[in-house]
């Protein structure tokens, strides 16, 4: 095996079983229809509108790869929809996420989960539940 190969093998990330190790984690989140609908799980919908976004940029990556959709990107627009807050705070979340390393931009307004980070955007959001239900 050349260096290279053995480089490739033992320390680059592998998406595919990255996102295959936390599939269990992921299921809690959302459930994807076959027609690209995403449906965020009830224990998860009232978290902060932020995490429900990671939740949608989670779900779209996991849709990809389940050849439910194209694309493993989402356009800020779909969030304009989904999401009850101005453009501008919008695109501050989507800044958010990505300025703690859990999405990438691609473009003027497609945004896409770091697959890498997936296990922090897990925490993350699991974190985000527990507080929500300290709360009440």
């Amino acid at each position: 095996m050349s260096l290279e190969d053995e480089i490739q093998d033992r320390l680059v990330a592998d998406s595919e079983s990255i996102l295959q190790n936390n599939l269990d984690r992921v299921e809690e989140l959302f459930q994807l229809h076959s027609d690209g609908t995403i449906d965020i799980s009830e224990k998860y919908r009232d978290v902060g509108p932020e995490n429900r976004m990671l939740i949608y940029l989670i779900a779209q990556r996991f849709a990809k790869e389940g050849s439910i959709a194209d694309e493993d990107t989402i356009d800020s627009e779909y969030f304009y929809k989904r999401i009850d807050r101005k453009e501008r705070t919008i695109r501050d979340y989507l800044q958010n996420l990505r300025e703690v390393g859990l999405a990438t931009k691609k473009g003027r307004s497609d945004h896409r989960l770091i697959v890498e980070n997936l296990p922090d955007a897990l925490d993350r959001l699991e974190e985000a539940v527990d507080s929500t239900s300290d709360s009440e």
